[in-house]
């Protein structure tokens, strides 16, 4: 299992690293839009990413019933994370005295990726969220190290 969370960081790291130009307000628009497009993979099979993701991040019942970490202690380790309004894309904002954004990355059938860092800068973290017998849920949390 070790080896499989440690691919995973690195993939996602690798996938970060891609996404970073999404930091402008129009590119982390774009990003949205992709993820909105009922083209999207992930919006294709039983549920679409984009209607699951309207009501994760608006009801908190919704949002708690909808987690299913990989790793149990990163309830605790993210608690602080888990509120409805953190999990969509943000445009550039004002965050201790840096600007800090929130976009879409890769947008597969499986699993799809919100990035979430400092505009030129680094990740602070993914969040990573799996479709599991055809409903979306957020599976892991992804720490920039």
């Amino acid at each position: 299992m070790k080896i499989k969370s440690f691919i995973i960081a690195i993939a996602a790291l690798i996938i970060g690293s891609a996404s970073m130009s999404a930091q402008t307000a129009k590119e982390v628009q774009e990003t949205v839009a992709k993820m909105e497009s009922s083209s999207a993979l992930c919006n294709k099979g039983p549920e679409a990413f984009k209607t699951f993701i309207a009501q994760f991040s608006t009801d908190e019942e919704f949002m708690k019933s909808r987690i299913k970490l990989e790793k149990e202690s990163q309830l605790t380790e993210f608690a602080d994370l888990f509120v409805p309004s953190n999990f969509t894309a943000k445009e550039p904002f004002a965050k201790d005295d840096d600007m800090y954004y929130q976009s879409w990355g890769e947008l597969q059938y499986q699993k799809t990726y919100l990035y979430c860092g400092w505009v030129d800068s680094y990740l602070t973290h993914t969040f990573q969220f799996e479709r599991i017998d055809g409903k979306w849920y957020l599976r892991n949390i992804i720490a920039d190290e």
